[in-house]
Formats: structure tokens, sequence, C-alpha cells
């Protein structure tokens, strides 16, 4: 017995593009090897666990991956699909496994380097928008050329069968993680770090991908959703999503945090001050 809504079936039966898939598995799993190379050394670098402890909590917030898929109407095309399991009626293979660390793991990283070098809110508002951009870009291009998944069912502001408003969503989530990262190595001892540090990547894509959107994903999902309504509730739900960013900045100072090479050399500095 069916206990999720399945899409048409034009889009239950639509193949899989095999040269997209195999192109996809072999770059997220070059992009998993680079990830958990960059955290490591980032922690042997700047003395703290919190890279690597990152990398790993986005690798196990895959399995959250079901859930906004299902709420949001994306498909896995099945046929010919290199499955790595099946939840909520809907195949995913195994590149979508591991992209959560190549992506969420790999750019929530990236801000956080930005933050810990201090770099300023101002600064960081044009990187959250390329990154929005960029994300709009690979979605595209994964749903239309490497035809590996699509969306379906009522949703507003489509472009090549993207709703192109969910950037804003993963824009969120890497920049909670990169500003959350910084806030929990300067505020916690070593020890303290880890279990925040791993759960950081969970709570951001809780946020991200379901509670800001809760509102939409329960309408879509209603008997008989309107055209209209949907806009609506969309464009609130991406208003949510650009003050959730605004908040989550408001985690560090205006001007940024001291950098990581300012914290460590000041130490010194200290100790040097002579004995009266």
């Amino acid at each position: 017995m069916m206990t999720f809504p399945l899409p048409p079936d034009e889009i239950l039966n639509q193949p899989v593009n095999e040269t997209g898939q195999t192109i996809m598995n072999i770059a997220i799993a070059v992009g998993v090897v680079a990830v958990y190379a960059t955290a490591i050394r980032l922690s042997l670098v700047h003395r703290t666990v919190v890279p690597v402890i990152v990398a790993l909590g986005s690798t196990f917030c895959a399995l959250i991956e079901p859930m906004p898929d299902t709420l949001a109407n994306l498909w896995y095309y099945a046929p010919g699909q290199d499955t790595f399991y099946t939840a909520f009626e809907n195949p995913f293979p195994v590149w979508t496994f591991f992209s959560y660390t190549a992506f969420y793991g790999g750019m929530g990283l990236t801000f956080w380097r930005l933050v810990e070098a201090g770099w300023s809110r101002r600064r960081l508002i044009p990187v959250c928008a390329g990154a929005a951009l960029y994300l709009l870009g690979a979605e595209l291009f994964m749903i239309n050329v490497m035809e590996v998944y699509t969306y379906y069912g009522p949703a507003a502001f489509m472009v090549g069968d993207f709703p192109a408003w969910i950037p804003l969503l993963n824009t969120f989530i890497v920049l909670t993680i990169g500003v959350g990262a910084a806030r929990i190595r300067r505020s916690l001892p070593t020890r303290e770090q880890i279990v925040p540090a791993f759960f950081l990547p969970a709570v951001a894509m809780v946020l991200g991908l379901v509670m800001i959107p809760l509102v939409l994903w329960t309408y879509i999902h209603s008997a008989a959703p309107d055209h209209v309504v949907v806009y609506a509730i969309t464009i609130l739900t991406a208003g949510i999503a650009i003050a959730m960013m605004h908040t989550t900045m408001r985690l560090m100072p205006a001007e940024g945090f001291p950098p990581i090479e300012s914290t460590r050399s000041e130490a010194p500095e200290r100790e040097r001050v002579p004995a009266a």
C-alpha cells in the first residue's frame, strides 16, 4: 500500500540519464575526498576539531534527504538508477547521499573559513548572493543537462523545472553552518565543541529545508492548492529565508570576528608582559 504521493507516470517511468549519473557519481566522489582533505588540513592548521566534525555531521545529515524531497515534490528518476536506498517511496541514488558532504560540508566550511578570517557581515552579503546564483545554476544543470531528477506538482517561480527560490534555503543553511561553527569554536572549550559542531548541520538543515518553508509544504500538499496562493506563500517563504540569513549574521560582530591568526598571535604578546 502506497503511503506517500508519487509523481505522474511520465516522471515515474522516466529513465535516468546514465551518462549524467556517472558524471555525478565521479564528481561527488571527488568532492567528498576534497572536503575531508580540506577539513583535516583546516583542523591541523588552526588547531581545532570543528572543521572535521562539521564535515562528519554533514555526511550524517544525508539521512534527512527523503523528508525535504517528499515535501518539495523532488523525484529522482528511478529506471536505470544506481539506488543507494529507498524511503518515502522515493529511490535515492548513491551520489545524492554523499552530495551532502560535498555541498553542505564543502560550502559550509567555505563560509566558516571566511568568517574566521575576519570577514564582516557586509562582505558576506555578496558571497551569499553569489552562492545562491551558483546553486541556481547547479540545480538547473543537474535537472536539465544531467537529467538525474526533477520537480513536479504545484510550485511557483519555476525555471527549467526548478523552483528558482529554493537556493535561498540552501544559502541560509551553508551560511548558518559557517557562522555557527565559528561561534562554537570561539564560545566553548575544545572538548565541548564536538557534539554541537556535529549536530550544527542537522539543525541548519531542519530549519532551512523543513521549518522555513513549512507553511508552503503544507499548502501544496493540501487537497486543492490555488496557484495564486502558492505564489503568495512562496514570496513569504523567500522573505523568511532572507530574514533568517539576516538573523544568522547577528551571531557574529558587524565588523567580523578577529581572525584566527590574530587570536593565536595575541597570546604570546600577553605572555611577554614584564613582571612588575
